[in-house]
């Protein structure tokens, strides 16, 4: 046998009896180690990085501060030399108007103090301008009436509802303002204002803090009338499309106020088509009013107040709905065992109670918002209610023989004159 088999033969016996190394690991183990590794890598890089940044930052700092003064020192200097040659100037011609026994300087604010006087003016005039925006602005006190209670024709007294919407957190809820009659007949000379005009006039003067609200209106931007189209001209920044949420509050506040426009138009300043941010480019899209297809929960806000707040609906479901809450914050406006049947006839939504229902056993507040949540629901499907199985006949306003009356908006509010 050669001497290089002898040596392959002992190769193969040596291999033969070596431990036998068997890896359990898992792929996902090995995977794992492999990254930690390559990001371990990375962080180094980064480390090595920031340590040569943090070598020279201060030769960059250093460099960047002579840079900086040298700049400052000849920017100085220069404004010297242009003040001095101003200064020169005008003693010049002082000399010769006085040789020419012309007016003194002074008089023909050529000096500093001159243009100081100036400044002066222009100042207070600028004061006088903030002052007048600041009383075309001043605060309106509006204040809940019947505990934020829906609002009927009988409650107007000629007066004029003006729907507006405040902000709680991440949702807008719709508010109806009565204003007087002779307040509308004083400001408005050339007849009934619409939506637009109403919202121009006072969202800027209604406290929504005093409320217990967020400040959120007026909106920014110019709100143009169109027809029947808004168009709202939308400036850089806006943040009305920062986040869903944000977007929502702002549809939903639209829908609130101008409930007599069919559609909405967003533009940017210049008139071009805007491009809303998660969306793209829109163009005008219907404006459904805030007032139609929806139903009726209740809400406690921060304030105190019971809110009757609304959700889009369908009209085959919207009054079977009703009896269950929408989430933790809208809770259902049917008390606990009170059950019904929903029919129609013509125009007219019949409830009626599967068990004759007595009002007096309810809490007195709940009766009412049922009640109202009711109306306001048939409402913004243009229909009217009518309540059947029900023991008493007459209930605060409302006369259960009949049909009952049309709401004109939710969470009514009265404008003091």
């Amino acid at each position: 046998m050669s001497n290089q088999e002898e040596k392959n033969k002992a190769l193969d016996e040596l291999l033969h009896n070596m431990p036998k190394f068997t890896d359990n690991r898992s792929k996902d183990e090995v995977y794992n180690r492999v990254k930690l590794e390559m990001d371990s890598s990375d962080l180094n890089k980064v480390i090595r990085n920031n340590k040569w940044f943090s070598k020279w930052m201060p030769l960059l700092v250093s460099v960047a501060s002579v840079l900086l003064l040298t700049f400052l020192i000849s920017s100085y200097l220069g404004t010297s030399s242009e003040k001095s040659a101003i200064q020169q100037q005008a003693t010049d011609k002082s000399d010769m108007l006085r040789t020419l026994d012309v007016a003194p300087a002074s008089e023909v604010e050529t000096t500093e103090g001159g243009m100081e006087a100036k400044e002066d003016a222009a100042i207070e005039n600028s004061n006088d301008v903030v002052n007048s925006l600041a009383v075309e602005s001043e605060l309106v006190p509006v204040q809940a009436f019947n505990n934020a209670r829906t609002v009927y024709e009988d409650d107007l007294n000629d007066g004029i509802p003006f729907h507006f919407s405040v902000t709680e957190g991440a949702e807008a809820y719709p508010i109806t303002i009565i204003i007087p009659k002779d307040k509308i007949n004083e400001e408005f000379t050339d007849g009934l204002p619409n939506s637009l005009q109403l919202y121009e006039k006072y969202a800027s003067t209604i406290d929504e803090s005093a409320l217990g609200f967020e400040e959120y209106l007026p909106l920014q931007g110019n709100l143009v009338s169109d027809g029947d189209t808004l168009q709202h001209y939308l400036p850089k920044g806006h943040g009305y499309d920062a986040a869903s949420a944000t977007s929502g509050v702002y549809t939903d506040t639209i829908r609130h106020i101008f409930t007599d426009f069919s559609f909405l138009e967003r533009l940017s300043e210049d008139g071009t088509a805007i491009n809303w941010d998660q969306v793209g480019v829109i163009g005008k899209k219907e404006l459904a009013s805030g007032n139609k297809e929806r139903m009726y929960f209740k809400h406690t806000m921060n304030s105190g107040l019971t809110f009757l707040v609304p959700k889009d609906a369908k009209f085959e479901n919207a009054f079977k709905d009703m009896p269950k809450s929408a989430n933790d914050l809208y809770t259902t406006v049917v008390p606990k065992d009170v059950s019904y049947e929903v029919s129609e006839e013509g125009n007219t939504v019949v409830i009626t109670f599967d068990e004759a229902l007595d009002l007096a056993t309810l809490e007195y507040e709940d009766s009412i918002l049922m009640i109202e949540a009711f109306t306001l629901t048939a409402a913004s499907f243009d229909k009217t209610v009518r309540l059947e199985n029900v023991v008493q006949k007459q209930w605060d306003r409302f006369d259960l023989t009949a049909t009952l009356p049309i709401p004109i908006g939710p969470n009514g509010y009265m404008m003091n004159e």
